[in-house]
């Protein structure tokens, strides 16, 4: 059950009449069960081999929780005891003792993390290479280690229920203070847990939550909000209209040309690498879209997970803009702690007693580099375990590093030429500069390394007018209404963005919308919805297509 399909939508209008018809005195008990059987049920009619793989993470990860926690309390108890001992008595260990005891504490909590770990990304490995499809199962298994590991790194603790008194940090004292869990408390309960891991919304493409952004949103229950209803709506409207509209329509044309890469070269590469780069965008970004809403219909906030990314000036900036919540997940669980971890420190504190003089810097930079290489490899592998991905990813990462390491030499260019660097001309240069090489490392995802490289080549080697002004675009399964239908679509997004940008200063064209009269609202409205209606990819045998990111 796909979220553009019409059982879906019924699926939907039912949770949110069930879920708002609750009495508000029980919704704090109520609301969250609802939406524990919603999720379960949504998750079970996509297969129940999906709900086996879900149920297992849930448990193992729980119990994980669980001990590590508990073997928290111990020592916590059991230096306490320690402590209340009077200082001269023979039973009061020394410090010595107090130290080993903690090591072996903290080696038996990392043995439990350990083995969660390799448990759920063993079956996440198994899955990958595996002919079988288990939608979104790489999202769900972030949001549970990262559980796991904010439990383990200390940054909150178990209680039997949530903090009452938890607010979301606003200041960097408030963010220290969720860090060293002072102010919030995860849970015990077991079936809350599973539905933080199953809420149905981010199963399947994410974004990738943690519990600290939006686990207490889930459990508090939730008053209908009319605006915030609203607002939820016409979010997931507008997904709707971008999946629809764009992307399931332009990838007719777009799968034509991937078939067929021996036929569709040089100019008609391009072309591909073009229509990927908006078929991806239309498609993830519609889908987290609808994701937003639901959550924001049901009260329950989610973090954006993309910043006009296609406005980058650089490709360190477009994944700062682009599936955010995966880049900050990969940096907090995996570039971090490798940058920092012990055999790093020694290799980089070797590297700079060999080196030394001139290249001291250099050799500063080289740890954080390699942990660059090392979570840009992961990210490609968690893409696909198979060599266009891997190049993929560490194509991303090397061109990162290289532009570190040239940021000197832009910064006097900067320096030297002001004027043209703060000009529109060079802001377009650049932003078209980053679009473009985004698209060909993009293309990695399309074809086998080879048949990739092959194509970059034809792009100078069979470039022909000749061959697009005959055929232009009429044999890739299109007519030219549907381009016209198409370029219309896009023309409501960047005149979206541009209100965005322009008008609001990055604020809200939803609560810009809501300002506007009556009949400018509805007229909004109607033409989105009309657009999906109308010009939405429907037809006798048409099976809406999968969103792309679920099969990660």
């Amino acid at each position: 059950m796909l979220f553009t399909t019409v059982e879906f939508l019924i699926f939907l209008a039912i949770l949110f009449i069930a879920y708002y018809l609750i009495p508000k005195r029980f919704k704090k008990t109520l609301q969250w069960k609802l939406l524990l059987i919603a999720s379960v049920f949504f998750y079970y009619l996509t297969g129940v081999g999906n709900l086996i793989y879900l149920g297992i993470t849930i448990v193992t990860t729980f119990i994980g929780a669980l001990l590590i926690d508990w073997l928290n309390r111990r020592q916590f108890e059991f230096i306490s005891a320690n402590k209340a001992k009077p200082e001269d008595s023979p039973e009061r260990l020394p410090k010595d003792a107090l130290k080993a005891y903690k090591k072996v504490n903290k080696n038996k909590r990392l043995w439990v993390l350990v083995i969660c770990l390799l448990l759920n990304f063993g079956m996440l490995t198994f899955v990958k290479v595996s002919p079988f499809a288990i939608l979104g199962i790489s999202f769900y298994i972030f949001r549970s280690v990262s559980f796991l590991i904010d439990l383990h790194r200390g940054k909150f603790k178990l209680t039997e229920g949530l903090n009452p008194d938890y607010e979301e940090p606003k200041t960097n004292q408030a963010k220290r203070d969720v860090l060293h869990g002072r102010q919030f408390n995860a849970i015990r309960d077991f079936l809350k847990f599973a539905l933080y891991v199953s809420f149905f919304p981010v199963l399947l493409q994410g974004p990738i939550t943690r519990f600290d952004e939006s686990g207490t949103a889930l459990f508090k229950g939730n008053c209908f909000d009319f605006r915030k209803f609203s607002f939820g709506i016409q979010r997931i409207l507008w997904g709707v209209f971008k999946k629809l509209v764009i992307a399931d329509r332009l990838a007719i044309a777009l799968i034509t040309l991937i078939q067929s890469p021996e036929q569709y070269r040089g100019i008609y590469a391009l072309m591909a690498f073009f229509f990927y780069a908006i078929v991806l965008y239309a498609d993830f970004t519609g889908g987290i879209d609808i994701t937003i809403g639901i959550g924001q219909a049901l009260g329950i906030p989610m973090k954006e997970n993309f910043v006009k990314p296609f406005f980058a000036r650089n490709i360190a900036e477009y994944w700062r803009r682009w599936h955010i919540t995966m880049g900050t997940w990969f940096r907090d669980y995996l570039f971090y702690p490798f940058s920092v971890c012990k055999p790093m420190l020694k290799f980089g504190g070797a590297l700079r007693k060999r080196i030394g003089g001139i290249g001291n810097n250099l050799a500063r930079r080289i740890p954080v580099h390699l942990a660059t290489l090392v979570a840009w490899f992961a990210t490609g592998i968690w893409h696909g375990i198979s060599w266009n991905f891997i190049v993929w990813g560490l194509i991303n990462g090397v061109i990162i590093v290289i532009s570190t390491e040239l940021e000197p030499l832009y910064n006097r260019f900067n320096t030297k030429f002001p004027n043209l660097v703060a000009s529109r001309f060079y802001t377009g240069f650049e932003i078209f500069r980053t679009f473009w090489l985004m698209n060909l490392i993009r293309s990695f995802d399309l074809y086998s390394v080879r048949t990739t490289v092959g194509l970059h080549l034809s792009i100078f080697t069979d470039f022909s007018w000749g061959q697009f002004t005959t055929y232009g675009v009429s044999t890739l399964g299109l007519q030219m209404e549907d381009y016209i239908v198409i370029g219309a679509a896009l023309l409501v997004l960047f005149i979206s963005a541009y209100i965005k940008i322009k008008l609001l200063n990055d604020g809200s064209v939803r609560e810009w919308l809501a300002l506007k009269p009556m009949p400018f609202r509805f007229t909004v409205y109607g033409v989105l919805l009309f657009g999906v209606i109308i010009f939405g990819v429907y037809g006798f045998g048409y099976d809406a297509q999968q969103f792309i990111y679920t099969q990660f």
